[in-house]
């Protein structure tokens, strides 16, 4: 036998079994340890982790949402919108490594009320809605909300945004009582299995490490024992360094205990820090042997702001009730963070007092986001200006300050922007976006920084502006701030100009709400803009009377429409040259059942404001074309008579027009020829070419059109060819002033003259005298209307009119016609 089999031998011989085999069993056991019970207990931890920050992040959400109820509670936003601003916030919040974690809101149906990945289920009835292993996912919500506060659902769900890709997942659901709402955010389980096997790897390496360790040392303790075999010295050093092997297997176990996330300090009753986690060198800066060398350090980094609540806290935390406080320290490189603690006081056996556990956390980011969360709330995103909340806010702070205090004054100015429709039908909305920023910089630049400026909405924008020295004063940066706007806009090459119109209230103001002032400054921006834009005016008692007296007689009109309280009168149309009637317009007359008749005067521009003129013209076309029916049915000879019915410019812009018009005629059996319908030049000329195709499709239908009021548009010559018009109406503005105003009688002769040579029939409205229908007849006007001859009608009144155009009628008319050329001057 060789050397080397001889030692081999010698070593097999003389190792020490009984070294070896607990050596084996100690590390199988700690390996077992560590994947058995600190592995899990790690997992749980970080689980737990990451659902107390899902916890806090919807602590942060629902606060929100509670802060916009209070304001609808208090009268300051209604309901509803309180609503739309809290679904809109709660989809704009994002969270998480890459701001894909998001938030969803289900009713208690379950309905969705948004989903920021899933837009198909908004609105949709979720009761049946199953994940792949079949269960009712938003049923669970609702369920797992009633129960719990703060409930969490396993479940299956597509991946973030990626709906190709499903996972397991965990949510946290939260049931916010007084809206009705199951908000839900949560977190993937793969997310924190994915976190677990970083720790896994780092406990792998240390087994490993271990492992290594221990066969090192095993192979010198069979080295030894193969040198040294029967020497009790070698036995008892070797137990050393098995000791050893423990201790450093305690250490590592340690070490892996100090990498918890958070900061842990044990402070012990003496005010001594017997224990400090290396995660402070992370949020702090310090290492611990910083704070074991000075536990005083602690209440050093905080803030001085923070201290008094740092004090305070450590008297009510020293108890097992896990009280909390958010604090600001300032780091070892300068910097500003926020901690949340929790502390709690620790007993050892026997209850003896061991002093207190505090557990630090980095909340910077959270409290970064909560200020983001609550900027948004209250500010506008396209100009960065307060929003409509804070406009109000602000404006109920000066109203109180108004009541406390004596020659306080403040103004209240809303502005809106004139024809910026223009501007964002012609040069898109982008372009439309850039004015309205440029116009936030602008108002900004002009004024104080204790002003505030808003926008309220589109392009409307409030300014309040606080601690004037006198109401007069508020005029002045109006002024100056009217000037600023004037001043062209331009971008990419395009050059534009725009005017504002403002509605100023000026303190002190009556008690009410903001929003009522705000409504006051909104009623006087109208009536500058109805006195011709680019125009001030301050708030009076009188606006506001005026406008409640519009808006009574808006919900009168509404009701009348229903009630039957308006009836059509018809006011016949003569032809001069045949003495006899050819036709009728009709007219819309209201019996306000208080009030009386109410003049079409009063009502007709209320009803295009409103958009109620859509639903009276309809209704007066169809009254109209039932009563020509009517005529042509129970009476000889009136086939021939035609029936004039006025569109508004808002009806003319309906692109359904031509089938309202051609259905009506087909319901009574009338031919198109018979009805002519009265366009006024602005709602012709107001757009062109779609009224030129409005007229074309009427006009190949068979229906005739006439021009009201002409004379008092903008229409030129050219643009009159083109449209199939058959009728010129002149204006009874320039029919009553003909004699005492020589330019009226030049406007009038040549507007029978123009109608003349298109070959159009003119007719004269309002002739009221022999005079103004002696001067008609040497113009050769066609056709004439008015009181002369006859008032608006019945339609009772009017059949039997018609039954006698050829006995009586015809006599009146001739008499008539030869008294206004008896009374004719000579030289007419």
């Amino acid at each position: 036998m060789n050397m080397a089999q001889e030692k081999t031998a010698h070593y097999l011989k003389y190792a020490p079994t009984r070294v070896l085999l607990p050596s084996a069993l100690m590390l199988l056991l700690f390996a077992g340890s560590i994947f058995l019970y600190l592995l899990p207990s790690i997992e749980e931890a970080l689980l737990d982790a990451q659902k107390e920050k899902v916890v806090e992040i919807t602590d942060t959400v629902t606060g929100t949402l509670n802060h916009l109820n209070e304001m609808a509670e208090r009268g300051e936003i209604t309901l509803d919108y309180a609503k739309e601003l809290g679904a809109e916030f709660v989809r704009e919040t994002r969270y998480g490594p890459d701001a894909k974690d998001y938030f969803w809101i289900t009713d208690l149906t379950p309905r969705m009320v948004m989903h920021p990945y899933r837009p198909d289920l908004d609105g949709q009835d979720l009761t049946d809605y199953r994940d792949k292993e079949g269960k009712r996912v938003f049923m669970e919500f609702v369920l797992a909300a009633r129960k719990n506060p703060d409930a969490f659902v396993d479940y299956y769900w597509q991946w973030q945004d990626r709906p190709d890709r499903i996972a397991r997942k965990l949510s946290h659901v939260r049931l916010f009582a007084p809206w009705g709402w199951v908000l839900g955010t949560g977190l993937y389980i793969d997310d924190v299995h994915s976190d677990i096997g970083v720790y896994r790897d780092h406990v792998a390496l240390i087994f490993l490490g271990i492992l290594l360790l221990s066969a090192l040392l095993s192979l010198y303790v069979i080295r030894q024992a193969g040198v040294i075999e029967k020497k009790k010295a070698w036995i008892q050093g070797q137990r050393e360094k098995l000791v050893r092997v423990l201790q450093e297997s305690e250490e590592r176990y340690r070490t892996i205990a100090d990498f918890g996330y958070d900061w842990e300090v044990w402070v012990g009753t003496d005010g001594t820090v017997n224990y400090c986690s290396p995660a402070c060198l992370r949020i702090t800066g310090y290492p611990p042997e910083r704070f074991f060398e000075d536990p005083g350090l602690i209440r050093e980094i905080i803030i001085n702001d923070d201290q008094d609540a740092w004090d305070a806290y450590l008297v009510e935390a020293d108890s097992d009730r896990g009280d909390s406080l958010d604090f600001r320290i300032l780091t070892a490189d300068g910097k500003t963070r926020w901690l949340g603690v929790v502390g709690r006081s620790v007993s050892g056996i026997g209850g003896k007092p061991l002093g207190m556990r505090l557990s630090f956390r980095d909340i910077t980011d959270r409290k970064a986001m909560e200020e983001q969360l609550r900027h948004q709330a209250l500010h506008d995103p396209l100009t960065n200006l307060a929003n409509r909340t804070l406009c109000l806010d602000r404006l109920s702070q000066a109203m109180r300050r108004a009541k406390r205090r004596e020659n306080y004054f403040f103004a209240v100015v809303f502005l809106d922007l004139d024809r910026f429709k223009i501007i964002n039908d012609s040069l898109g909305h982008r372009f439309g976006d850039m004015v309205l920023t440029e116009t936030a910089i602008r108002l900004t630049g002009e004024m104080r920084l204790l002003d505030t400026v808003s926008r309220f909405g589109g392009d409307e924008f409030v300014l309040l502006l606080d601690e004037l020295s006198s109401p007069g004063e508020a005029i002045r940066i109006i002024k100056r701030v009217r000037k600023r706007l004037t001043e062209p806009f331009r971008f990419n090459g395009n050059e534009v100009r725009t005017t504002a119109s403002f509605g100023i209230v000026l303190s002190p103001v009556l008690d009410g709400k903001a929003a009522d002032v705000l409504q006051h400054a909104n009623i006087a921006m109208h009536r500058a803009k109805e006195s011709g834009r680019n125009r001030f005016k301050v708030f009076t008692e009188r606006m506001l009377e005026s406008a409640v007296d519009l808006l009574t007689l808006e919900n009168d009109m509404r009701r009348g429409l229903a009630n039957d309280e308006f009836h059509v009168a018809y006011q016949p149309i003569m032809d001069l040259a045949g003495s006899d009637i050819i036709g009728f317009e009709a007219l819309a007359r209201w019996d306000h059942p208080d009030r009386g008749a109410i003049p079409p005067a009063e009502f007709i521009p209320m009803a295009e404001e409103s958009g109620l003129i859509i639903e009276l013209g309809e209704w007066v076309l169809v009254q109209a074309l039932r009563t020509l029916a009517g005529w042509r049915n129970e009476t000889d000879g009136t086939d021939d008579i035609f029936m004039c019915v006025n569109l508004s410019s808002k009806q003319f812009a309906r692109t359904d027009l031509d089938k309202i018009v051609v259905r009506a005629l087909e319901r009574y059996g009338l031919p198109p020829s018979c009805l002519k319908l009265e366009i006024t030049e602005s709602s012709i000329m107001g757009n062109p070419e779609s009224s030129l195709r409005i007229l074309n499709r009427l006009r190949k239908a068979g229906v005739r059109f006439s021009i009201d009021d002409f004379g008092t548009g903008y229409s030129s010559l050219s643009q009159l060819q083109q449209l199939p018009v058959d009728t010129l109406k002149v204006d009874r503005t320039f029919i009553s002033r003909m004699r005492t105003d020589p330019e009226n009688m030049e406007i009038v002769k040549a507007v029978i003259a123009l109608g003349h040579s298109l070959d159009l029939n003119v007719v004269a409205e309002g002739v009221e005298n022999p005079d103004q229908l002696c001067s008609l007849l040497n113009l050769s006007c066609n056709s004439v209307q008015g009181f002369y001859f006859h008032e608006p009608m019945s339609a009772a009144k009017a059949k039997d009119l018609l039954k006698q155009r050829t006995q009586k009628t015809a006599e009146d008319t001739r008499e008539k016609l030869a008294l206004a050329r008896r009374n004719c001057p000579p030289d007419q």
